[in-house]
């Protein structure tokens, strides 16, 4: 079945151009140009939502937090010209998918797309293992992190990364792989991606985040989990 997109930007060129180009590669593509639009539009239920940040009725994100507070996990990509390392966090740590700052390449945008809906299509396996995550328990079958009787909220590559490290403890895992094997899009120069989910990780699984004991940095190669 065709995947369906929602576009949510209100600079008009770029609007159409997104449609446009996504029809042409056969997906089925609603816009809106405001968070007021939007909020009517996922009631559509759309496969995945291109969110733009800077709308004319506020803040992109607030569409974000109002799927994420309804526990709609809808794949969410993020574009924004408000690229800067917080602005990164700010939306991964919200429950975003993927963050790609404006100005964008169109392929980069298309392949990323595609990974998240790949992924977003992705059921989980069956009787699964749970796996130790300092302490907290990563419950591969359900597909989330648990920390005592409570559900600790993880966006969907969060889990994904997670997950991938937490199958190989002791390992070191460079960032192209990690890139190439959780994300799908390898071709592309954006290994900083795993940078801020992985930020945004250690806020949610370490004890004390500034001294990261489970998701350790491998300087100038990647990282590795400890558990």
């Amino acid at each position: 079945m065709t995947a369906s997109i929602l576009v949510v930007e209100d600079e008009l060129s770029i609007q159409r151009g997104l449609q446009d180009q996504l029809e042409r590669e056969g997906y089925r593509v609603a816009v809106a140009g405001s968070v007021a639009q939007a909020l009517v539009a996922l009631a559509a239920r759309p496969d995945l939502v291109v969110l733009d940040r800077r709308l004319p009725d506020g803040d992109g994100l607030q569409v974000l937090q109002d799927l994420r507070a309804r526990g709609d996990r809808t794949a969410v990509i993020v574009l924004s010209a408000r690229g800067l390392p917080d602005d990164r966090v700010q939306g991964l740590e919200g429950g975003a998918d993927d963050y790609v700052g404006k100005p964008f390449h169109l392929r980069e945008l298309l392949a990323r797309i595609k990974a998240v809906l790949q992924r977003a299509g992705e059921a989980p396996a069956a009787g699964a293992a749970t796996i130790a995550v300092g302490e907290s328990v990563l419950d591969v079958g359900a597909r989330v992190l648990r920390r005592g009787n409570a559900v600790v909220e993880l966006a969907r590559m969060e889990f994904e990364l997670l997950l991938y490290l937490a199958r190989q403890p002791g390992r070191t895992v460079p960032r192209n792989e990690l890139l190439d094997r959780v994300w799908g899009h390898d071709r592309f120069p954006t290994t900083r991606t795993i940078d801020y989910h992985v930020l945004s990780l250690r806020k949610k699984v370490e004890r004390d985040p500034t001294a990261p004991r489970h998701l350790v940095t491998v300087h100038r190669v990647g990282y590795r989990f400890d558990p």
